[in-house]
This record gives C-alpha cells, sequence and structure tokens, in this order.
C-alpha cells in the first residue's frame, strides 16, 4: 500500500519538474513548495525563493468534484492570454503572468499576499459586505469587456467555445435541465442564447473565490484570477455569474442580506454603466434571464455550493424554477416569497 504522502510527493515532484524547465529553478536548487487550496479545476502551488515568491498553476484534467467533470488542460494558454489582454486594458486588475510551460499549459503567476489582498468570498461569508467593493469588480468587469469589443482579432484568438461548453453549459446548464425537468425548455433557451450570442471576452468563472480586493487611494481595488474559461461570447454570463454568488449568499446569511442585495445593485449598476457595445437594456435583460439558470445551476447541477444547507438549497432552488418559470426577476421572487421590499 502507498504511503500516504506518495500523491503529495509526485506532485511536488512535478512541480519542481515544471519550475526548471521554465528556467524558474536550477536542479538541486532548495524550493519552498507549499500546494494551495481552494479551487476545482487546477493543482496550485506557492513557490518560495530566496529571491521572491510566486505562484504556479497547473490545468486539471478530472476536476475536483465528486461528478466525473473533464476538461482540456489547454485552457490553460485560454487563461495565461485573458490575464495578457487584463494586464494591458486594465492595468494592476490581474495577476502578472511571469512565465508559461507549454509542454503542460501551467504557467507562474504574480503572487498577492493575503495581508494585502483579501479573498472575496471569505470577506461576504465573513459578514464583511462593502458595496463599493462590488461596484468596483462590475466597473473593472464592465471595463474588460467594452475594451474586449474595440480590440480586433479577440473574437479568433478566444475562439473556446468547445472549452466554454466542457467547463460551463454542460456541468452547469445542462445537466441542470437534466436534473429539472420542469425548467429543462427555459433552460433550453439560456443554452441557445449563450451559444449564439457572441460579443465580447468572457471570463467565465467571475466568483467572488476569484476576486481578490485590495486597496488603492483609500477604495477598493479588484484582483481578478482563474480565467480558464476565457471565451469570446456573451457579457451578460460574467456578470450574471457573479450576481449568482451574491443572490445565494443573501438567503445563506440573512443578518446580512440587505447589505448584499446593495451590493448586487451595484454591482449591476456599475457593470451597466460600462456598457457601450450594444443597448444597455439588451445586457440587463440577459442577466435577468442567465442568473436564476445559475442559481439552480449551483443547486442541481455538477458544482453545488458548498456551504449551503439542505433546507438552503431546497429554497434556492424553489426560487431560481419560480423565475425561471415566471420570467420576474430573481430579485422580484425572492422579494415577493419572503414578503421583504429591498
Amino acid at each position: 500500500m502507498p504511503a500516504p504522502n506518495t500523491v503529495l510527493d509526485a506532485e511536488l515532484a512535478e512541480a519542481r519538474t515544471i519550475l526548471e524547465r521554465m528556467g524558474l529553478a536550477r536542479p538541486g536548487e532548495a524550493l519552498d513548495i507549499e500546494p494551495l487550496t481552494g479551487g476545482v479545476s487546477s493543482d496550485i502551488w506557492r513557490i518560495r525563493k530566496a529571491v521572491g515568491t510566486f505562484v504556479l498553476k497547473k490545468a486539471r484534467e478530472q476536476l475536483k468534484v465528486d461528478a466525473e467533470w473533464h476538461a482540456p488542460i489547454d485552457r490553460g494558454a485560454a487563461e495565461a492570454a485573458w490575464l495578457a489582454f487584463v494586464a494591458d486594458v486594465a492595468p494592476g486588475h490581474a495577476p502578472a503572468v511571469l512565465a508559461v510551460d507549454e509542454p503542460s499549459f501551467a504557467m507562474a503567476l504574480e503572487y498577492l499576499d493575503a495581508d494585502t489582498f483579501a479573498n472575496w468570498k471569505n470577506q461576504l461569508l465573513a459578514g464583511h459586505v462593502d458595496p463599493r467593493a462590488a461596484a468596483a469588480v462590475g466597473r473593472t468587469l464592465g471595463r474588460i469587456h467594452a475594451a474586449s469589443t474595440r480590440t480586433a482579432g479577440l473574437a479568433e484568438q478566444f475562439a473556446n467555445q468547445e472549452l466554454f461548453e466542457s467547463l460551463r453549459i454542460e456541468p452547469y446548464l445542462r445537466r441542470t435541465a437534466q436534473a429539472v425537468p420542469e425548467v429543462r425548455e427555459e433552460l433550453g433557451r439560456i443554452i441557445e442564447g449563450l451559444e449564439s450570442t457572441q460579443l465580447a471576452l468572457v471570463h467565465g468563472d467571475l466568483s467572488p473565490k476569484n476576486i481578490l480586493v485590495g486597496e488603492g487611494d483609500g477604495v477598493p481595488h479588484p484582483v481578478i484570477l482563474d480565467a480558464e474559461c476565457a471565451t469570446w461570447g456573451d457579457p451578460a454570463f460574467d456578470a450574471a455569474f457573479c450576481l449568482t454568488h451574491l443572490a445565494i449568499k443573501e438567503l445563506h446569511l440573512p443578518a446580512h442580506a440587505a447589505d448584499l442585495r446593495t451590493a448586487a445593485l451595484a454591482f449591476e449598476a456599475a457593470y451597466l454603466a460600462e456598457v457601450t457595445w450594444e443597448e444597455v437594456e439588451s445586457t440587463g435583460s440577459r442577466i435577468g434571464r442567465i442568473l436564476p439558470a445559475l442559481v439552480l445551476a449551483r443547486m442541481a447541477g455538477a458544482s453545488p455550493v458548498e456551504y449551503l444547507e439542505p433546507e438552503e438549497r431546497a429554497a434556492l432552488a424553489a426560487l431560481a424554477i419560480a423565475a425561471l418559470r415566471s420570467g420576474d426577476s430573481l430579485w422580484d421572487t425572492m422579494d415577493n416569497t419572503t414578503g421583504n421590499k429591498q
């Protein structure tokens, strides 16, 4: 029977091999390699050397979830390209790429210290809800989307629709449609819309766990991580994806529900203020349609939210189904169900 640390030893050996191939470590050089947790799609290590600290990230073929969920590892190239684009159009709002290992699609990234940059998900779950931070995230996302619509060649560079299918549409929406047949038609229409709407460079995983918040000139400064799903597609997906998490936390944290709603509205208003590629109403309408679908997907799809109690999961599923079937906004459905008017 293999020793308990066999897997870890193999991972550390792989990390060292990649670093040497990148030219970021010499054979036999002393390294402090620490596996980091928190994500399901990649292996991530913090690398400490005498000259500094950085992060090594390598995409996994089988994601770390209970369900069968595979995705091509070349998505690491898409993420590196997204980070390079954001470095040009929104400097400081994504970690710098230090090196890329073409054989493994791994990359070395700038390390952002937790003493300076707080994880937004952790802040929200701890009840620290700052609408200014939400607005800053929405504003930054909107500016990235707008810049992408003005940049020639991105539609071809990020023609990753098959990747988006394997990482988002199939595990989130198609599996949910199978699990919740009463809204299969509604989810089918949303899937068709996402497949046919090609307007901007989409991040694809804009959840609070992938956003760090620091301070710049006394105001929140978001840094966006983990762009493995980067695809030319519907920018409304990114906005709805982020709002999904604020909506879920609103029900999960009733003592902070009002603040979370304020934060969600601040995010959406700041985002929509940056929309230049179409009528604002069109973007807002699609966000409203996609939002309950994604909430339901986080209850019934391949990647359920890990911190909810069963009764919370059932309540959120019921709210999302009601919104999908009625066509009302998720916010109105939540308010009408609870009797609250935000």
